[in-house]
């Protein structure tokens, strides 16, 4: 089988993986982890633009910030907790090796160093792309909370909150938590 084909019917599962977090919700159909990693990619697009970044890095790290999902699934906090921090970690560079594999020969050290930046957040980049992520789950449960309320999705406001520490973000999801209200 052809390198491209692998490659894609690999990615391609995160356009079936649920996210997880949303099923307590019930909400029926729910968001899966390539809308929210393509979403993550579009704000890396635009905010890398805006502030004057290194854009091809921000995109590459949004891309692959959740790539290892279409070997692991989506893991919410509580699965995380229930597995225990050192097997979740090892799962997870177990499943970017195994993902690294399918990339080209020559680029695959290129890529081992983003998926290490976005774990140890060196780079602002990957510092934004952590928060990009989290606000993007703020953006998300705003919408959802237009079909469930807002008290049921205050958890993931919470949770954005805590991780956020962008001034420009932080001001973005006070705006919209105060919206909610």
């Amino acid at each position: 089988m052809s390198t491209i084909l692998v490659f894609w019917q690999t990615i391609a599962r995160l356009k079936e993986e649920k996210r997880k977090g949303w099923k307590k919700l019930k909400l029926g159909r729910s968001e899966s982890v390539a809308d929210h990693s393509y979403a993550v990619a579009m704000l890396a697009l635009f905010i890398g633009d805006l502030r004057r970044l290194n854009v091809k890095k921000l995109v590459q790290l949004a891309l692959l910030h959740d790539l290892e999902e279409a070997v692991t699934g989506d893991l919410t906090p509580e699965d995380k907790t229930r597995r225990g921090e050192a097997k979740v970690r090892r799962d997870r560079q177990e499943a970017v090796e195994r993902l690294l594999k399918l990339f080209p020969p020559r680029v695959r050290h290129s890529y081992r160093r983003l998926w290490t930046d976005l774990r140890l957040r060196h780079s602002k980049e990957a510092q934004l792309v952590h928060e990009l992520d989290k606000i993007e789950l703020a953006f998300q449960a705003n919408q959802y909370s237009k079909r469930t309320g807002r008290r049921k999705v205050a958890d993931f406001y919470l949770s954005a909150r805590k991780e956020i520490h962008d001034l420009e973000l932080q001001k973005t999801l006070e705006s919209l938590t105060s919206k909610s209200n």
